[in-house]
């Protein structure tokens, strides 16, 4: 029987994260220096708002995330599939989806990770 591998199973749980008033010119050292493409836009408490990438740097002005970010982002739960991930991202032509447990970022899945899967499970590991 095969193992349905979920978003829990191959998030990254440490996610760099910004709040609503970060200088845009922070978020793009940030995504610089932790050489990712986006993150998420959270509150106070960690509660997702929002995802920002260089696209979105590129494409709008402004001088904080909440000017360029993208609101109201898809996210997945914990427990959804690798093929359920796989089809957002497809369907909202997205590159990363962050993870939440009742809109509160625990994790964030990214195409990379799914395309590592994959490779591990052609290699046999």
């Amino acid at each position: 029987m095969k193992q349905i591998i979920t978003a829990r199973d191959i998030m990254t749980k440490d996610v760099l994260t910004f709040a609503l008033d970060t200088p845009v010119e922070e978020v793009s050292e940030q995504l610089l220096r932790y050489r990712i493409h986006g993150a998420p836009v959270v509150d106070g408490s960690g509660q997702l708002l929002g995802m920002v990438s260089f696209v979105d740097l590129v494409g709008r002005t402004g001088e904080q995330v909440s000017d360029v970010m993208t609101p109201s982002p898809v996210a997945a739960a914990p427990d959804a599939t690798v093929s359920e991930l796989a089809t957002m991202m497809l369907d909202e032509m997205v590159h990363r989806v962050p993870v939440v447990d009742g809109w509160r970022v625990i994790g964030i899945v990214s195409v990379t990770d799914i395309l590592r899967l994959f490779i591990q499970q052609q290699r046999g590991e």
